[in-house]
């Protein structure tokens, strides 16, 4: 019976005091040179990621403190894609291109997740909660049920989300043309490189993985503010429109690479090794 189960305590939640971008890689001298690449031509962008992570670090704290079961699965989803963010900017500032985008992907996903939960009133949780908590006897276990749930609808229908999820999924699979742009970026007619384990700096995957972190940073920040959970920082929602607009303007610079739709085909845009070098076009 419903009455007969414990009641379930909430928190506390434990939100770090700040974030800081990621220190100098410990790695060969291919990672400390990507590191003094990436800081020098996407220190803009890094800055901007940096304040925005610290935005929602605030936002979190504040939610932390409405203990209430929504707010549980959102700041634990909300967790999870934070760690995934700020793990795929180390990977990227120290030249471990492939790694991130597995990370982007997952992201993508929990960020769907909150807003599809948002969108039908955690209607999927609640019922999920139905079976907390359960003691598995055969076992000698404490049962979770895996409680399966994803939200496609809500990639599908958020037009900044889409793009960034499917260029990212059709990466991080084994596809052999995928797989040869990230580690045979040089490819061409009549040659096919293979750097393995590569960590040397690529301006073109540099800048659109940091476009894809600026892009999912700002939308977490922006679908928490929008959920009304809690009472947030006065300045949030200020400081959410000023970061989107400021993210949006980097994103736009036509001289970064980009993935764009070309009848179902992506096609790689301003694709190149080095800052001076002569932007490729790549179709997938």
């Amino acid at each position: 019976m419903a009455g007969s189960r414990p009641r379930l305590r909430i928190g506390p939640v434990q939100v770090p005091e700040g974030y800081d971008l990621p220190p100098r890689p410990p790695g060969p001298p291919a990672a400390q040179d990507a590191y003094r690449q990436a800081q020098f031509l996407l220190g803009d962008d890094l800055e901007l990621f940096r304040q925005c992570m610290g935005l929602q670090l605030r936002m979190a704290s504040a939610l932390a403190r409405a203990r209430s079961a929504e707010s549980a699965i959102i700041l634990a989803l909300w967790s999870r894609c934070f760690s995934y963010l700020a793990d795929a900017c180390r990977l990227l500032m120290w030249g471990s291109y492939p790694a991130c985008i597995p990370l982007v992907r997952a992201a993508c996903d929990l960020v769907a997740a909150q807003r599809g939960l948002l969108a039908s009133g955690f209607e999927e949780w609640k019922a999920w909660l139905e079976s907390w908590p359960a003691q598995d006897r055969q076992r000698a276990a404490l049962a979770l049920d895996l409680g399966r749930y994803r939200a496609s609808s809500a990639i599908a229908q958020e037009p900044r989300l889409a793009p960034v999820y499917r260029a990212a999924s059709e990466l991080s699979q084994p596809h052999f043309g995928s797989t040869l742009l990230q580690v045979g970026p040089e490819v061409a007619l009549d040659h096919l490189p293979i750097a393995f384990a590569d960590c040397a700096f690529h301006l073109g995957w540099a800048e659109l993985l940091m476009g894809w972190l600026l892009c999912l940073c700002h939308l977490q920040a922006e679908t928490v503010a929008g959920a009304g959970l809690a009472s947030l920082p006065e300045e949030a929602g200020r400081e959410i429109a000023e970061l989107g607009a400021r993210v949006a303007e980097s994103l736009a610079r036509p001289d970064r690479c980009r993935i764009e739709d070309a009848g179902g085909h992506l096609l790689v845009v301003n694709f190149r090794r080095k800052a001076g070098g002569q932007p490729r076009r790549i179709v997938l």
